[in-house]
């Protein structure tokens, strides 16, 4: 009796011992996935601020609803910028490298145009002696939308179109830069700058 008790008693040490090791190897598995993850995020953020223009973002309030900018803020470098580095007349991305991206935490008036809270794309359309033309578009994204900066651009998929007059000012902004004001969204790059008007609905 004895001798059927032993093999016994080795067979459930081994059998227990078996799901102790699936266990851990499901954990080491799930950890390998969440380490993998985290260094594909950080060198994702890593890549972003070695590049020579920043990804930057801008939050704020208008009305009380969370308005902010997503993009890319290029410097001047002794550059011209304005019909050369940006040529006139032709769709710009509005910062560099991904489209610039606006989220309105609930609908807005931009311009005299509804929008529904949401991400979209911001584009520029720079005149020389004429208003600027600023355009929201539904497609912001590579990832989602398989596009990046105004390369794909599709005015199929505007949402709104409003003209804004710029301002030349004395004092040069090496950095392009948005703000959250409460007229709108303030952009100012070089020596020009002009607010878009974003209100509550």
């Amino acid at each position: 009796m004895k001798k059927l008790v032993l093999p016994l008693f080795a067979l459930f040490l081994f059998s227990c011992g078996g799901e102790d090791s699936a266990e851990a190897n499901t954990t080491e598995e799930s950890g390998s996935e969440t380490v993998e993850n985290q260094e594909e995020e950080t060198e994702e953020s890593e890549e972003k601020s070695k590049r020579k223009s920043p990804r930057t973002l801008s939050t704020g309030e208008i009305d009380g609803i969370t308005v902010e900018v997503d993009y890319g803020s290029p410097y001047v470098k002794e550059r011209t910028i304005w019909g050369e580095l940006v040529p006139y007349d032709e769709v710009w991305r509005a910062g560099a490298d991904e489209a610039t991206a606006v989220t309105f935490g609930a609908d807005v008036m931009f311009g005299d145009s509804e929008v529904a809270a949401g991400t979209y794309a911001l584009f520029v359309k720079p005149k020389e002696q004429e208003d600027w033309q600023i355009i929201l578009n539904e497609e912001w994204s590579k990832e989602e939308h398989d596009v990046w900066g105004a390369y794909d651009y599709d005015p199929t998929k505007d949402v709104a179109r409003i003209n804004v007059t710029p301002e030349v000012g004395e004092n040069l902004e090496e950095s392009l830069q948005y703000g959250i004001t409460e007229a709108g969204i303030h952009f100012s790059w070089e020596y020009m700058s002009f607010t878009i008007p974003v209100s509550a609905k």
